[in-house]
Formats: C-alpha cells, sequence, structure tokens
C-alpha cells in the first residue's frame, strides 16, 4: 500500500439534485474528489429566527486533506447558499486498497489548472 496522504469526508448540502450532480461533477472533473455520494436529507435548523425544515441533498466528497482548502474554495465559488454548510470529518481507518486509490484519484497538485 502506497497511502501519501490523510483521506477526509467534506460534507455539504444543497437544495436540488441537479445542483448537488452539477457541484459533484465539477469536483470530480478537477480531481478534487475521487468519489462523491448524494443522499436525501431532511433538515431541521434556525435560520433568521425561525426553524425551518427542508429536504435536501448532502453530498458527501470522498478526498484527501491537502485538498480540502481548494474543495472548500470551489464550493463557495459554486454553491447556491448564502451560508453553506461545509464540514470535514477524519477517515480514520479505510480498506487499504480503496483508500490508495482515493489518493491515486486526487491529483498531486490540486490548483494544477489555476496556476497557469
Amino acid at each position: 500500500m502506497n497511502i501519501k496522504r490523510d483521506l477526509i469526508v467534506v460534507c455539504t448540502t444543497v437544495d436540488s439534485i441537479k445542483e448537488a450532480r452539477s457541484i459533484s461533477k465539477i469536483l470530480v472533473e478537477e480531481n478534487l474528489a475521487a468519489c462523491i455520494q448524494i443522499d436525501q436529507v431532511r433538515s431541521l435548523f434556525e435560520w433568521e429566527g425561525e426553524v425551518d425544515e427542508n429536504l435536501e441533498f448532502r453530498i458527501s466528497i470522498k478526498t484527501v486533506a491537502d485538498n480540502y482548502e481548494y474543495v472548500e474554495e470551489k464550493l463557495l465559488e459554486v454553491h447556491p447558499y448564502d451560508l453553506p454548510e461545509i464540514i470535514s470529518l477524519p477517515i480514520v481507518y479505510a480498506y487499504g486498497p480503496y483508500a490508495e486509490w482515493v489518493d491515486n484519484q486526487c491529483g498531486e497538485d490540486p490548483n494544477f489548472e489555476n496556476n497557469e
């Protein structure tokens, strides 16, 4: 096994499956994520003094810790919410070959296209 970097899952939510797919495609195409899962969830939260309840789509982004800042930057660029949830969870244990695949899928320099 040749895992060079720590793995994380970055999570965010959006209000439509179309938006979730669009964001996911961007992150995978730019090698900022190896794999993304989209789940429909029900969210309850207080916003502007009122309790709200909405169906949303949670995007679980499998990536490497070195990519977090780039993933956050891209999410803030394309996210439809004024205050998006963007959180990162460490992956403490992972099946070795899968972890190696995630590491390999996430480019060596995630900002290489922006350096031109």
